[in-house]
């Protein structure tokens, strides 16, 4: 068979671009470790003044200046300023140099985490409503007004505010926290500045400041639920209360899924719920690891994301979900998650190639296809039974038959639970009497190139981890051999109508060797879904197909795996007798996961060479990855071969098909060798030149006797 901007990304960007004031979603935040500057209300480097009555609900540190003025109780300068009863004041000692080393390590941490898809720049924080995560500024940061942290009932959210240069605080500016929190106000919100930082009169701001560059100033009557603290410079105070903020880490509190396995078997199947592995991912999951049961498993869990999936599933099932098998569940919450393997009746897709290269004239349709004596259309995938199948067609005395493929010779195969398989019926006109070609005396007959084409399929999504969706198919057809194919169909098995979107560049209606043509096709899946198409086209008489599969999960967080491959003969055309034929065979990942286990086979050729590829030595065909295989073998006679390749990802096979023709020149009898080159119209000089002079020298000689009588 032959990757997309987030949607929640977008809706971003947009609601950042024009200022909403809605609830926005950033991404992950993780709380740095602040280990012995967390006790530190305020923490400088050069110096720390105050002026007026502050107070400090934590420690006072200065590393490695000297000068702490406006505190009561410090030898530096007795003031207005008191830090509370409990709390120390650490001046250039070893805790106060071990705290900036601490603040210096939350600062790192900080600016090392990703706010993809959360950049403020430019907007004022006021009035906005942020949940949980990451958000930077490339240069300067402001708050106007106020601004709520919507925790979401999440008792240990956290926010980090990443500023490139400069943080601004206006005066009478807030900062509040809404819908939850653990402890006291400010904690677990962090705002990492590159310079300077400045809380305006009477603002209340909360969370830890870490300034790397330049001061920390709280004007008169700020109030800051958290810590100051400049890495390299002075932090100044004024009338300010600043609270180290105590944070309670609280156990989410649990809640339960309901894990229910249904096993259909209404094709041949007999797998029962128990055959089947199933996980849990989350956090503090009772049983991240159970075999299945139609009764339902009950797993208790964190509140927060989870998702269930099947590591491996087996052979000949697919898996649907009812829709809650992913996502995000609140305490005290149950939900119920019904995954359902239907075990897949078997198909098989008949294929015709028709050779046209000694001056012939049938079609496809002039060869009616079976299986089982049912009818069958060529490309289109059968669904059928297990067991033993027949594949016939109805011949014609003027064309020589041959089957490959999956079927043998004879055209039986044996197909089992979940089969894929295509058998390859081949007509190939029989050369009659004709004349040898121009000039010589080998007397072999034109050879028609034959056409290739390819075919690769991508449905997005390739899941629908919520249930019943949309699936829109990509069909992209090349031509891949040296001339041009027209009569180009493709034949899909469930979606309709397949539409050409673009690449029949000069609108010949002929793919050319320079063309690609874009196919789209959209339907809605309410159940997993494995979807085939079969791609047909002509030139000189000679038809090539090429098939193409994709299954997409439906109710499931799981991502389907697909492949592809590419088969190229040369040479195309063989002169009479037949010689060696190299097979290249490309084999590439549409997908979206690395797939183990790829194998590659060839029902005409072997063995089949793995040659390189694999550019990371991990034995995975990554995404990127285009792994080169090659076969090479003798033909005698006109061949079409199948390669099949496969390979493996989350529990599932992807497989896919690629079909090539070789095209062997029939050979006419020689005329014998007199030494003497025919003529274009082929007269036997050779043998009257030598009998009229034999008859004039009998002529000349009774002449003679004649005339002496």
């Amino acid at each position: 068979m032959k990757k997309t901007i987030k949607l929640s990304t977008v809706i971003l960007s947009i609601a950042f671009m024009f200022g909403l004031s809605g609830p926005i979603t950033a991404f992950a935040a993780t709380a740095p470790t602040l280990n012995d500057a967390a006790n530190f209300a305020v923490l400088g480097a050069t110096t720390v003044t105050n002026t007026g009555s502050s107070v400090l609900n934590g420690n006072l540190g200065l590393y490695a200046g000297t000068s702490i003025t406006g505190f009561f109780g410090t030898t530096a300068n007795e003031g207005p300023g008191v830090v509370s009863a409990g709390y120390a004041v650490h001046q250039t000692d070893a805790m106060a140099q071990s705290a900036q080393t601490a603040a210096t390590n939350a600062y790192n941490s900080m600016a090392g985490q990703s706010c993809d898809g959360n950049d403020l720049s430019g907007q004022n924080l006021g009035g906005k409503t942020l949940t949980p995560g990451v958000y930077c500024f490339t240069s300067t940061a402001q708050l106007t007004g106020t601004l709520t942290l919507n925790a979401q009932g999440d008792p240990n959210a956290v926010w980090i505010f990443q500023v490139g240069s400069a943080l601004t605080v206006d005066s009478g500016a807030s900062v509040v926290i809404a819908n939850g929190g653990a402890g006291t106000p400010g904690c677990n919100v962090y705002w990492q500045v590159g310079t300077a930082a400045t809380i305006g009169t009477s603002a209340t701001f909360i969370g830890t400041v870490i300034a790397n560059t330049e001061a920390v100033t709280l004007n008169t009557g700020a109030t800051m639920y958290g810590r100051a603290i400049s890495r390299v410079a002075a932090v100044t105070l004024d009338t300010n209360t600043v609270t180290v903020p105590t944070c309670a880490v609280i156990p989410p509190a649990s809640a339960t899924l309901h894990i229910v396995k249904a096993v259909t078997n209404d094709n041949g199947g007999a797998a029962i719920a128990s055959d089947f592995t199933l996980n849990v991912a989350g956090t503090n999951v009772s049983n991240p690891s159970f075999a299945g049961s139609a009764a339902g498993t009950d797993i208790t869990l964190d509140a927060g994301s989870y998702a269930v999936t099947e590591p491996v599933v087996p052979s000949g099932y697919l898996a649907s979900g009812s829709g809650d098998c992913s996502g995000t569940i609140v305490a005290g919450a149950t939900k119920t998650c019904t995954i359902t393997n239907n075990d897949i009746a078997p198909q098989l897709i008949v294929n015709k190639i028709v050779i046209n290269d000694n001056g012939g004239a049938k079609v496809i349709s002039d060869f009616p296809l079976f299986i089982d004596g049912g009818s069958a259309i060529s490309g289109a995938a059968s669904t059928v039974t297990i067991g033993l199948h027949t594949v016939s067609e109805t011949s014609d005395s003027g064309y020589a038959a041959a089957i490959g493929g999956d079927c043998a010779a004879n055209g039986t195969i044996t197909l089992a639970l979940g089969d894929v398989k295509t058998c390859t019926i081949t007509n190939d006109d029989i050369a009659t009497v004709a004349p040898p070609t121009s000039g010589g005396g080998s007397g072999s007959y034109y050879a028609a190139v034959p056409p290739l084409i390819d075919v690769v399929k991508v449905p997005s999504p390739l899941a629908l981890p919520d249930g019943t969706g949309t699936v829109k198919y990509t069909y992209t057809l090349r031509n891949i051999g040296t001339v041009p194919v027209n009569n180009v169909t493709m034949v899909g098995d469930t979606c309709k109508p397949i539409v050409l979107i673009s690449g029949d560049i000069d609108a010949d209606a002929k793919l050319d060797v320079n063309e690609t043509w874009v196919y789209n096709c959209s339907t809605t899946l309410s159940k997993t879904h494995t979807n085939i198409v079969t791609a047909t086209g002509w030139a000189n008489g000679i038809s090539a197909t090429d098939i193409a599969s994709a299954t997409v999960i439906v109710g499931v967080p799981v991502e389907p795996p697909l492949i592809h491959v590419t088969k190229v003969p040369s040479p195309l055309v063989l002169s009479a007798g037949g010689g060696m034929i190299v097979y290249t065979n490309k084999v590439t990942n549409p997908g979206t996961v690395a797939l183990s286990n790829v194998r590659l086979t060839d029902d005409k050729c072997d063995p089949v060479k793995y040659i390189s590829g694999d550019t990371n030595g991990n034995s995975k065909l990554d995404t990127a990855e285009t792994w080169t295989y090659t076969c090479q073998t003798k033909l005698t006679q006109t061949t079409v071969n199948t390669a099949t390749a496969s390979g493996d990802a989350n529990g599932l096979t992807a497989k896919d098909f690629a079909i090539a023709t070789v095209v062997v020149n029939a050979a006419v009898p020689k005329l014998p060798n007199t030494g003497l080159p025919p003529s274009e119209n082929n007269f036997p000089w050779n043998v009257v030149i030598p009998a009229v002079i034999f008859g004039a020298s009998i002529l000349i000689c009774f002449a003679r006797r004649k005339q002496r009588a």
